[in-house]
């Protein structure tokens, strides 16, 4: 249990009330962490502050978190640390919080994912199972994530490395597991995430990098027809980097000059 701290302290078990377990009703962060250090874990920690603050959770123990971050990270060359909060153990029935729970803290050490073996081409298809809109939750990774779940299981069942997700109206919003870039012959263009998604800390990576290059990207609402007229694609998050995709829904793709760009810059950065 030396890879996981709940409320500062090894363990392995939560309590059965606590309305993260009851409702989904908390936050989580994945960080990547290279020589011991976790990389842009201001950006997530800003991240987490900011769905906590949205959805009403009182949570006071940031430096604390920061702290076991940090220890956790501290002793392997290459891991991955996944942060949960939650509103706490319920104390009283129903979906209403009574304002008196204590926010329950997780933080886990994970192995950087072995290589699958022979490289092969990063394929993605269209997913047959679309994100629901939502104002008041876009943007944030909660932990209610059932849809990602159901399109994680399409992608395996279709032997894809990553499926992209469309709104009731058709409009691509993002993989099941990453941020999407889309190159055509006006640029470079990545969805809007006012109605859904969750807004990825390395997308934010992405984007800083590109505009202090000069590198233009418009952030607007994608058609799903507008796929055909792709010639690069790649996805983004704190696992995969920057992820050039090979074939799009039927279609091989041979342009990565934009991912190579942003590759180079985003890999150079050890923050």
């Amino acid at each position: 249990m030396n890879d996981r701290l709940i409320n500062g302290q090894p363990a392995d078990s939560i309590d059965s009330n606590d309305r993260g377990l009851q409702y989904g009703d908390g936050l989580f962060e994945t960080i990547s962490c290279s020589q011991g250090q976790p990389r842009w874990l201001a950006f997530h920690l800003q991240r987490l502050q900011h769905g906590l603050a949205r959805l009403r959770i009182a949570f006071d123990e940031a430096d604390r978190l920061r702290s076991e971050i940090v220890e956790l990270a501290s002793t392997e060359e290459r891991c991955l640390i996944k942060v949960i909060v939650t509103r706490g153990i319920a104390t009283r029935r129903g979906y209403a919080p009574s304002g008196e729970e204590t926010p329950t803290r997780i933080v886990s050490r994970h192995p950087w994912p072995a290589p699958s073996g022979t490289p092969s081409e990063f394929r993605v298809g269209v997913c047959g199972v679309c994100l629901s809109a939502s104002r008041t939750l876009a943007g944030l990774k909660h932990l209610n994530r059932l849809e990602q779940v159901m399109a994680q299981m399409e992608c395996v069942e279709r032997k894809l490395a990553e499926v992209l997700m469309l709104t009731a109206t058709r409009q691509v919003i993002s993989g099941s597991m990453s941020n999407v870039f889309f190159a055509t012959e006006r640029g470079l263009i990545t969805p809007d995430l006012s109605e859904c998604g969750v807004e990825g800390v390395m997308r934010r990576v992405v984007l800083q990098s590109a505009a202090a290059s000069g590198l233009a990207v418009q952030i607007r609402p994608i058609a799903l027809e507008e796929l055909a007229g792709v010639r690069e694609a790649f996805v983004t998050n704190v696992r995969l980097g920057v992820q050039s995709v090979d074939w799009l829904e039927g279609r091989a793709l041979s342009g990565a000059d934009y991912a190579e760009r942003l590759r180079r810059q985003v890999d150079a950065d050890i923050h």
